[in-house]
Parts: C-alpha cells; sequence; structure tokens
C-alpha cells in the first residue's frame, strides 16, 4: 500500500482524533474549568453512551464500510474514482443521508431510535455521540449500503463518511464556545447554527435541516430552516424527559410507543401508532410536527 493509498485513512483519522479531543476539552472546560453548566446534567448521560456507540461502530457487520462492501457486490454499475466522480458520490450520499434523517424523524418507531440524540436539553459535542444502540446500524446501512448500491465507489464512501462524520459532529459544538455564525459558509454548508435550529423543539425548527455537510437536498427538498435572530433555539423534544437517566433518554419514546399500541382499538390505530410520525393519534388529535407548524402559521 502506498502513502497515496493511505493519505485520506490519514487524514480522516486526524480528524476524527482532532473531534474526539475537542469534545472532552469542551466538557472539562464548560462542567469542571469554568463551571458553566453541570457535569452530570449536559454530559453524564451522553459520555456514558458514547462507549456503547463506539464499541458497536467498530464491529464491522455494523460499520459503514462493512454495509458498503456489501452494497457494492450487488451494485450493477459503479462510478470511477477520478476526481470529477467525486461530486456525484457526494450529491448520492447526502441524498440517502437526508432520506434515513428524514425517516427518522417521521417514522415514529425510527423515532424511537434517534430521539435520544435530540433528548437532551442542551446541545455540546458530546451531545453529538449520543445516539441509541440500534441506530447504528440503521444509519450505517443508509450511509455505506444504499449508496455502494447506487454506484458509489466503498472507498469514496469511506472517505465521505469520514468527512460527513467529523464535520456533522462539529455542528454540535456548544454556543458557549463558539458563538459567531460561519460567514460565506452559512450559505452552502451546515453550520452549527443550522444544527442549533434541528435540535430545536420550538415548532418553527423542528423536522428540518437534516444533512450534516452541505445544505443542497435540504434546500431542494424543502427542509432548510436558518435560525433566525428574534427565535432562540428551545433545546431539546417535546415530552419531558430526565436527561440523567440513561434509561428514559435511551428507552423512554419506545415505553411511551409501546403504551399507545397497546390502548390502541383495532389494528388500523396501532399501525398508525408504530408508522406514522411521532405525534400522531387515532382520535385526530394530531400533536405532530406538520400540525404545530401548521397552527404557527395561523
Amino acid at each position: 500500500m502506498t502513502m497515496e493509498d493511505t493519505q485520506p485513512g490519514a487524514i480522516i483519522g486526524l480528524g476524527l482524533s482532532i473531534m474526539f479531543l475537542y469534545g472532552m476539552l469542551e466538557m472539562l472546560w464548560l462542567a469542571l474549568i469554568s463551571k458553566q453548566v453541570s457535569f452530570k446534567h449536559d454530559f453524564w448521560q451522553s459520555a456514558r453512551n458514547v462507549v456503547i456507540v463506539v464499541s458497536l461502530s467498530s464491529i464491522p457487520l455494523f460499520s459503514t464500510a462493512g454495509f458498503g462492501l456489501l452494497g457494492q457486490e450487488l451494485a450493477p454499475l459503479q462510478l470511477g474514482m477520478e476526481w470529477y466522480y467525486w461530486p456525484l458520490g457526494l450529491l448520492i450520499y447526502e441524498f440517502w443521508y437526508w432520506v434515513q434523517h428524514f425517516l427518522a424523524h417521521k417514522v415514529r418507531l425510527l423515532w424511537c431510535l434517534h430521539s435520544p440524540h435530540h433528548a437532551p436539553d442542551t446541545i455540546n459535542m458530546v451531545v453529538g455521540y449520543n445516539h441509541h444502540m440500534l441506530e447504528v446500524p440503521y444509519m450505517a446501512f443508509f450511509m455505506g449500503f444504499v449508496p455502494t448500491l447506487c454506484g458509489v465507489p466503498v472507498e469514496m464512501v469511506i472517505v465521505i463518511n469520514g468527512f460527513d462524520m467529523i464535520w456533522g459532529s462539529m455542528l454540535h459544538a456548544s454556543p458557549r464556545v463558539i458563538k459567531r455564525r460561519y460567514g460565506i459558509l452559512e450559505y452552502f454548508m451546515q453550520t452549527p447554527s443550522y444544527h442549533r435550529a434541528h435540535h430545536a423543539k420550538n415548532p418553527r425548527y423542528m423536522d428540518t435541516n437534516y444533512n450534516a455537510t452541505t445544505l443542497f437536498w435540504d434546500w431542494a427538498l424543502g427542509t432548510l430552516q436558518p435560525l433566525r435572530d428574534d427565535e432562540p433555539v428551545e433545546y431539546g423534544i417535546t415530552r419531558d424527559v430526565n436527561v440523567e437517566s440513561w434509561r428514559d433518554v435511551q428507552f423512554g419514546e419506545m415505553s411511551l410507543l409501546w403504551q399507545d399500541i397497546k390502548n390502541a382499538p383495532d389494528l388500523k390505530s396501532k399501525l398508525g401508532y408504530t408508522f406514522c410520525p411521532p405525534g400522531w393519534s387515532h382520535v385526530g388529535d394530531h400533536k405532530m410536527a406538520s400540525t404545530q407548524k401548521l397552527a404557527l402559521e395561523n
């Protein structure tokens, strides 16, 4: 293997190392040195969960690369690795990232897996690593298997995914540390300001800004929402969450879904609670993000 072969991997490895180092320094600064926040409230649950997520992500069967290799074997065609294929590869990858993220917000069963990432009532780098353990293979399927099945070479997917992980994680930088916007990048890249809106429970901001690198698919598919100076973000989800409880953060939404399924009067209602958006009700008293947005407009 040549230096040229190892260069992308080395750059991604360095970027991931810097990302984790910054996350740890941010936590130390906010919770232990400046004491602007409580470690137990803002970091403890997410920090514990990082160990589980990282462990699962390291298993080849659950990794983006593992899924990517399988998809490449089944792909009917494949792009080349020349430089002019990379923008197309990025577009394909980001489209399927948008799809999986959209579904995770719009299908309640999938929301149960994604909601732990949104449950904390703050945002910081450690929250960025806070995912449900079952969301790891779900995301790897859409970011590995599906793009390679669409013809993106697995080597390209791994590089794009590596950059996406680094940039996407940095979107969670605490507003207590990164306070300014990113200038010209705000016109075409996802930045912390867009992602802070994504993590909001304000009706205007809910279910927006799904991508982690560029703004293209959010712009093209109508889900782009800039952060407004006149509407500060309220972080979290729309139910009361014990943010210090690993069980409530990771499994609270699953418990509520199970209760709704058990109490639903018929099969159609049970399926509705499972596959309709969060907030759907069989009696028509919907509290979905879309109904809250309509109420805001009226």
